[in-house]
């Protein structure tokens, strides 16, 4: 639905035109607002804004005249989002990379080290690094669901999702696999050979690497990609319920802010670290998708942006310096406590730290950040595989921790930029990394999503425990 404001002044009329999605026809007329012109001297006697391009400035105009009527609306697109997707990616791309160096902390390939100053650099970032993806997910299957329907979210989000899922596990993830057992002194032998043997050979070749979701073939950095497909499920399978939950209590509030806080914390005291690492993501899908889309949610991020920012600043203190504290004093209970009631409420509040900061920041389209969006998918398929075999190799050059993580950095983006590009000129390369084809292309007809599905669904019925 489109809303208008029709703004007269001096026989000049100005036009905005408000891109909103209506959810269950709560909006549903006009608002004349007078003397916009205030806000923006514009000579034009014509003009239109996106909602997310003019939001910024035209919430508390809005608010005035209607604002019991616009916490009903739904955004259709989210400028902030977009480039937080972006920005998402490039941190984790970073995150990564200072696995292989940081200190105390496992990983596929490790580089003996002494920097702690890299743990708490990493720490920074690490309490909201993935409950921002699970936010941007949620809010994005929210939209889908709205537009397309549950079936879509089976179907065709089905397809998107496990197509390189499957593509990963079998041809991206094995390079992880090949330096971790190569490491541990496990196997001797070229990665040729190991690929051979992981496609082909027995499970005895793999003896103690056999816990992935078929024996040795597991999903690694994909387990982001695997909840998520579970979780859509889920999203489908519970659609009317959070419906009611959502048109009930749809107004975001100190109240949901401290349930959300909560179940993070639950999250705390579950021993399983990836069941833990799941209900955490699932928070957030929950969260972006009942609150993502929403007007009401983002002006009231925007109206408590100091206080966020500042219970934001008060919890990374608090864990950074008690992390440091447990360091120094191993067995203290207090210390580690502290960190880490601190560390999982930070994983809420930090979020929506990020999420102000955000809004404030990033409010005009940009042609760049649309593009790279499409490459978002991607680059999360193939950066960890890259850096670890990269660090990999350049660990056998006898450099210096500082010079291989160096080199590791350039080169790795190198290759993913390279890899990145080739998908511009391969639909096949793009589709198996969770590049969207074109619209033209072939792989969009009703046969080739067919083949599709047939392909996935042994993954599929395997991740949902049927087979």
């Amino acid at each position: 639905m489109l809303l208008k404001l029709s703004l007269a002044k001096h026989s000049r009329y100005y036009q905005l035109s408000l891109s909103t999605a209506i959810y269950h026809n709560l909006y549903e007329y006009q608002q004349d607002i007078e003397y916009f012109d205030r806000v923006y001297n514009f000579n034009k006697t014509s003009w239109y804004l996106t909602l997310s391009h003019a939001r910024e400035k035209t919430y508390n105009m809005i608010d005035k005249y209607s604002s019991s009527n616009i916490n009903e609306s739904a955004l259709e697109r989210i400028v902030a989002l977009d480039y937080l997707r972006v920005i998402a990616i490039g941190i984790l791309f970073f995150y990564h990379l200072g696995m292989i160096w940081v200190p105390d902390w496992g990983f596929h390939f490790k580089q003996e080290t002494n920097w702690y100053w890299l743990q708490h650099t990493m720490m920074l970032s690490s309490p909201w690094r993935m409950g921002l993806l699970w936010f941007i997910s949620g809010t994005s299957l929210y939209m889908m669901q709205r537009k397309y329907g549950s079936l879509f979210l089976i179907t065709h989000r089905s397809n998107a999702i496990l197509l390189p899922l499957l593509f990963g596990m079998l041809f991206v993830v094995p390079v992880q696999l090949y330096v971790e057992m190569t490491q541990s002194n496990a196997i001797n032998t070229s990665l040729g050979d190991f690929f051979y043997q992981f496609l082909f050979g027995t499970n005895d070749y793999f003896e103690n690497f056999d816990a992935g979701v078929w024996h040795h073939i597991d999903v690694n950095h994909l387990w982001f990609l695997r909840s998520l497909w579970r979780f859509t499920l889920i999203l489908v399978i519970l659609h009317y319920p959070i419906t009611l939950v959502r048109n009930r209590f749809k107004h975001f509030n100190i109240t949901w802010l401290v349930l959300f806080v909560i179940a993070s914390l639950g999250t705390m005291f579950v021993e399983d670290s990836d069941l833990s690492r799941d209900l955490y993501g699932f928070v957030c899908l929950l969260f972006g998708f009942l609150f993502g889309a929403s007007v009401q949610f983002w002006e009231w991020v925007k109206r408590h942006f100091s206080w966020i920012i500042l219970c934001t600043l008060v919890l990374i203190f608090t864990y950074e310096v008690t992390y440091y504290l447990m360091r120094i004093y191993p067995q203290n209970d207090a210390w580690m406590f502290t960190t880490g009631a601190s560390y999982y409420i930070a994983k809420i509040v930090s979020l929506l730290a990020v999420i102000a900061i955000a809004q404030r920041l990033f409010v005009k389209p940009s042609a760049f950040v649309s593009k790279a969006n499409s490459y978002v998918f991607p680059l999360y398929i193939l950066h960890q595989s890259v850096i670890v075999g990269v660090a990999f190799y350049i660990s056998g050059l006898s450099l210096s921790n500082e010079l291989t993580a160096l080199g590791t950095m350039i080169v790795s983006f190198i290759i993913c930029a390279a890899l990145l590009l080739a998908t511009r000129n391969s639909a096949l390369l793009g589709l198996v990394l969770g590049k969207k084809p074109p619209q033209s292309s072939c792989y969009n007809s009703t046969s080739a999503k067919v083949v599709i599905a047939i392909v996935t669904l042994p993954l599929a019925l395997r991740l949902v425990g049927l087979i």
